[in-house]
């Protein structure tokens, strides 16, 4: 399996956005250093409490450059929101600064606050995102080409770089909406999911991935990903508690400032609805929290009911734990779990 950390490169309550770049770089080293997999960035827009990842790329490229081993992923570079021939452009140029350590994770967020900032209507969302990735993957395995699609046009273009990675980094697309599924199932990419999602919603999603992947014939091995928050901690007892406060703040910034922006009423609602959810109900169904020995058995769970081949843990939820706590998490994750998984 898999093991990545997720980063949003958070300002806690109190920190410059200067300190944030900086502690948030040192978590990255300390995560090469202790042995993980993978790093995943997010990307967030006009959001000064929350975090300075606006530029996803550009981050990697520094990680890239401060990193000898470590894979650098995106989760994810939001497509609809720029032109596709310039992230063609520049993730190629981070696979080479990586040297080949790059993963292109991508998708178009549930967010209408950010499409408003760039003046894109989210009802174009679905169309500018794979009408995106189709000009990208032209732009990186074709010498030259042409595009004449409803929202990008571009005549006898030659992109350059092409990536380091043959054919192009991999790829993967984050799924939430049930109707995503099949259609990503169809052009066979691997996949992030949530483990926001109810076990039993998230199996009857898969098979349709799944049965849709296989009736247009793509036979190399799944790849599904799943991202959660997660905590490791010596006892139970600190496994619950230390974490509390970061996740039900993270919890009710979710209902009070992203509610607001959600692409749907449902989505708005449910997003309300968490601000209210009890500690206990969270710790059961939403997080991964635990001693060594539980989250190792929570991981086993989700490999055999779910087939994931990876995790991107978030390891911070809510962005407000203190820095000592969570490269202790890390190390614990590193020395206590992971090997049970080589």
């Amino acid at each position: 399996m898999d093991f990545g950390m997720f980063t949003d490169f958070h300002v806690r309550k109190g920190m410059t956005q200067a300190e944030a770049f900086e502690e948030s770089f040192s978590q990255v080293l300390a995560a090469e250093e202790m042995g993980l997999d993978s790093v995943w960035l997010a990307e967030h827009h006009f959001t000064p409490d929350r975090s300075v990842l606006a530029s996803p790329l550009i981050i990697a490229t520094a990680i890239a450059a401060r990193t000898s081993r470590i894979r650098v992923g995106l989760a994810v570079q939001v497509l609809p929101l720029t032109n596709p021939l310039r992230i063609a452009e520049e993730a190629a140029t981070v696979d080479h600064i990586s040297r080949g350590r790059f993963d292109f994770g991508i998708g178009r967020s549930g967010l209408t606050k950010y499409y408003a900032g760039y003046n894109i209507p989210y009802s174009e969302s679905r169309g500018r995102f794979f009408e995106a990735l189709d000009v990208i993957m032209k732009a990186w395995t074709q010498e030259e080409f042409s595009h004449q699609g409803e929202y990008y046009s571009y005549g006898r273009v030659n992109v350059v770089p092409k990536p380091y990675q043959d054919p192009h980094p991999p790829t993967r697309i984050a799924l939430a909406s049930a109707d995503t599924f099949p259609m990503v199932g169809k052009l066979g990419y691997p996949i992030f999911i949530s483990g926001a999602t109810a076990v039993p919603q998230m199996q009857e999603r898969l098979e349709l991935y799944r049965k849709a992947r296989k009736e247009a014939g793509h036979s190399e091995p799944e790849s599904i990903t799943l991202r959660i928050p997660a905590y490791v901690a010596e006892t139970a007892e600190q496994a619950r508690d230390e974490p509390e406060a970061s996740t039900m703040y993270g919890l009710q910034y979710a209902a009070r400032e992203l509610s607001g922006s959600a692409a749907t009423p449902e989505a708005a609602e449910r997003l309300r609805q968490m601000g209210d959810v009890p500690y206990e109900e969270i710790l059961q169904r939403r997080v991964m929290y635990g001693t060594p020995e539980a989250v190792t058995e929570r991981l086993r769970e989700y490999q055999e009911e779910l087939g994931i081949t990876g995790v991107v843990l978030e390891m911070n939820y809510g962005g407000q734990l203190p820095n000592d706590r969570l490269i202790n998490s890390v190390r614990l994750l590193a020395d206590k779990v992971m090997p049970n998984f080589n």
